[in-house]
């Protein structure tokens, strides 16, 4: 058994948006040295350049904002893919595993994380790397995340259900592998990899699986016993036909 990875497109991303951030952070300092050298050596007052270079340095300083909050979500995206890759190599002698994967059907599309594929079933891991304290259910369609920092300030959002976004997946994969003839069980678990997290969930569901660090992960795969169990030819049929999807 092996690992089969997709190209991960968030990593030329991350770059692009570094690169973006460089180039606005850096432009209101070259805004104003070139303002003053031409101040100087015209010895004039420019109030309509005054302006015009004080908005451009406004609007810097939005766009870098903005990239900068693009940049530090796809950043701890990867950090979390990263983590999973180490979990990854610790099960690819019992799991055909595929990171990354692209799963497309009809007009439903999306990507899974990792899909753990064997005679012991196949098994949807979605990753996170969100930090702070998480409240929701598996119903919610939305978890609140909040964020205490150590000047005393705190910072409340939103984030999307991962077990609805399995559930979706979950469909998918399904009509996928129906559309071949094979209809088979499958789970999923959401896998928390910051430490800095903390979940206060309600969580009631038979597929509600979700487990905060590497070591909970680990001892959830070990301990994943299926509904049903994979003949051995119809695992290989199936890795057959998830191979072509990267």
């Amino acid at each position: 058994m092996k690992i089969n990875k997709s190209k991960n497109t968030n990593k030329r991303a991350a770059g692009v948006l570094f690169v973006l951030q460089v180039i606005f952070g850096t432009m209101p300092a070259v805004v104003l040295v070139i303002f003053a050298l031409q101040s100087f050596y015209d010895g004039q007052k420019h109030y309509v350049w005054a302006y015009i270079c004080a908005a451009a340095i406004v609007l810097c300083g939005f766009a870098y904002i903005i990239l900068s909050r693009k940049y530090n979500i796809i950043y701890s995206g990867l950090k979390g893919e990263k983590l999973l890759s180490r979990i990854a190599k610790k099960h690819k002698n019992d799991y055909n595993i595929f990171l990354n994967l692209p799963i497309r059907y009809k007009r439903n599309r999306s990507e899974i994380d990792m899909l753990m594929v064997s005679e012991n079933g196949i098994l949807i891991v979605e990753v996170k790397n969100h930090s702070g304290t998480l409240v929701g259910s598996d119903k919610d369609e939305m978890w609140c995340q909040y964020k205490h920092y150590k000047d005393g300030h705190s910072t409340e959002s939103e984030m999307k259900n991962p077990i609805k976004q399995i559930s979706r997946q979950r469909e998918i994969l399904k009509n996928i592998l129906r559309s071949h003839g094979y209809d088979v069980w499958i789970d999923g678990v959401v896998y928390f990899s910051n430490p800095m997290v903390r979940l206060k969930l309600g969580l009631s569901g038979a597929n509600s699986n979700v487990v905060s660090g590497a070591k909970e992960l680990d001892k959830f795969i070990y301990d994943y016993k299926p509904a049903k169990k994979i003949k051995k030819a119809d695992v290989d049929e199936i890795v057959s036909i998830l191979k072509k999807m990267l």
